[in-house]
């Protein structure tokens, strides 16, 4: 076994009490901006009535009226409590403007259902009100939240001279016109020089029947069928490697770092010697025990109910980067969660608010959302441009795990174990190294099947390395960190449901190395007396 006791090793970990609150704060935005529309709600309640009741006005139009005063309601309350001190790149007219034009277009869903609900069904009006509009809360406030308020919000991370500047243990180092959320652990506040720049173009060009990848020399491009209107990026794969995208994936950065960003990483960091594994991971008391499984298996609810089983540290729910001697280094991204994941923490972790809102989005980006996207994927559609929409208007659910229970952050560990997660009839079994590694990279292609990854990786080149290479080199180096000395434990463990944490603990006090005896000289030349041990 590898030495490496957790608890002698605390300058691997980290406590991040001020960010918990910081990242708290900002998790209670969807809360107070439900609190405010609860409070319009009443005053769209009371304009309604007044203006149907007193004022005998048609139905229809009562509630276009009174949309119209709550609007003006819900503006002044969201701009002075919910974002306020964010630093938006819009003006207090142009958010006014844009706030209730959001809310005239809603109307076109709302009214509909007001008439509806009323006029067939004989649900009182004040009642079908308020289920049309909470019919369109989570619109709202998705659309106040990543446009009308959107800007640089110094509760994220940290801007300088317009540029986000990242370090990934000094194996990278990016700077980005956007900041990436996914990347919000390695934020430094001082300039890199930069190994990846991130930076916006106006690409496109004109309409097209298909989508079109090329490569030109060291320059990759990437456009879809409506030209300036839809998702354009290069890849430039020079000395710094240069990503330039279009507007459309800055606006949604989501996309831009998970289908642009990580890909080219992933295989820089391959021409650097180490690995960008789709893994969980945790440090037990031997060193890290890795989690391998297909993308929505179950990781990240693994991680969390052994978080809270054992006095464990966090390393990973989704990706980690394995050195060649056969270390693990952190690489937290935030969680994306679901109805069930939310099951293993506090009920109280999150507000309700983002609880209901979690029901919606959870949904979307789930495996069967996913599978839907793949679907799409294999049709001559603008998948990337759809899929940029969808993570603009429906962001996926991502918390950062400290905002849901408390833990300690572990930034480097020894390898102790890999362990092969899988679903259905119970099984554990020892496999070779071989059958390990190639499970591990089928699984952390899994984390890339959505395109464009399929039509640009093979025109990837870092370091004087195809892809065909990259790859090898890839293979090489996890083989070299889990199977060249014997030390790391093997497991592939298969369960009914998602009782690999039940298991987990129980393997890992399995494969921690006996006492070593001590010598009775060894013993007799202390300074002290101690007692015989028992034979």
């Amino acid at each position: 076994m590898q030495a490496g006791n957790s608890a002698l090793r605390p300058s691997g970990r980290r406590h991040h009490q001020p960010r918990v609150r910081r990242l708290l704060t900002i998790l209670a935005r969807p809360s107070m901006f439900g609190v405010i529309g609860l409070f319009g709600i009443l005053v769209n309640s009371a304009a309604l009535a007044f203006l149907t009741e007193v004022a005998h006005l048609d139905l229809a139009l009562a509630a276009i009226l009174a949309s119209l005063a709550s609007t003006l309601n819900n503006f002044v309350l969201t701009e002075l409590l919910v974002f306020r001190g964010r630093e938006s790149r819009h003006s207090l007219l142009v958010r006014y403007v844009v706030f209730s034009a959001l809310n005239f277009a809603t109307l076109f869903v709302r009214v509909p259902i007001l008439l509806l609900l009323t006029n067939t069904f004989g649900i009182h009006y004040l009642v079908s009100n308020l289920i049309a509009i909470g019919v369109t809360f989570g619109i709202r406030y998705l659309v106040s939240d990543y446009w009308i308020w959107a800007g640089r919000d110094h509760r994220d991370e940290l801007a300088v001279d317009g540029w986000y500047h990242y370090d990934v243990h000094g194996l990278a180092r990016i700077r980005s016109r956007t900041n990436l959320p996914e990347l919000a652990a390695f934020n430094v506040s001082q300039p890199v020089e930069a190994d990846i720049v991130v930076d916006r173009r106006w690409l496109g060009g004109g309409p097209r029947l298909r989508v079109r990848t090329a490569v030109e020399g060291d320059r990759i491009t990437y456009r879809e069928h409506l030209g300036a209107l839809s998702a354009a990026f290069d890849i430039v794969q020079s000395s710094p490697v240069r990503i330039e995208a279009n507007w459309l994936l800055h606006w949604s950065h989501h996309v831009l770092y998970t289908n642009m960003v990580e890909p080219v990483l992933r295989f820089f960091l391959v021409a650097r010697g180490h690995v960008l594994l789709h893994c969980a991971a945790v440090d037990a008391e031997q060193g890290a025990i890795v989690m391998s499984a297909q993308t929505d298996t179950g990781k990240t609810s693994t991680v969390l109910r052994l978080l809270t089983q054992r006095r464990w540290g966090f390393i990973s729910d989704d990706m980690a980067i394995v050195t060649p001697d056969g270390s693990l280094l952190s690489y937290p991204k935030p969680m994306t969660l679901s109805s069930h994941t939310m099951s293993v923490v506090n009920e109280g972790a999150l507000p309700f608010v983002d609880r209901a809102m979690l029901a919606i989005r959870s949904r979307v980006h789930s495996k069967s959302g996913r599978s839907a996207g793949h679907a799409l994927g294999r049709l001559n559609i603008p998948i990337v441009t759809t899929n940029a929409w969808v993570q603009i208007l429906i962001p996926p659910p991502k918390y950062h795990v400290l905002s849901l229970l408390e833990c300690d952050m572990v930034e480097r560990a020894p390898i102790d174990g890999v362990i092969l997660m899988e679903r259905g009839d119970p099984l554990s079994e020892k496999p070779s190294v071989d059958e390990t590694v190639s499970q591990l990279l089928v699984n952390t292609d899994d984390a890339y099947t959505f395109p464009p990854f399929a039509s640009i990786s093979p025109l990837f080149r870092f370091g004087g390395l195809d892809e065909a290479a990259l790859r090898r080199r890839e293979r090489d180096i996890l083989t070299s960190a889990v199977g060249s000395d014997g030390t790391v434990w093997r497991l592939r463990l298969r369960v009914a449901g998602h009782s690999w944490a039940d298991v987990i603990p129980t393997l890992a006090d399995e494969h921690r190395p006996a006492p070593i005896p001590q010598a009775p000289e060894a013993a007799a030349s202390r300074a002290v007396p101690v007692s015989p041990a028992p034979v």
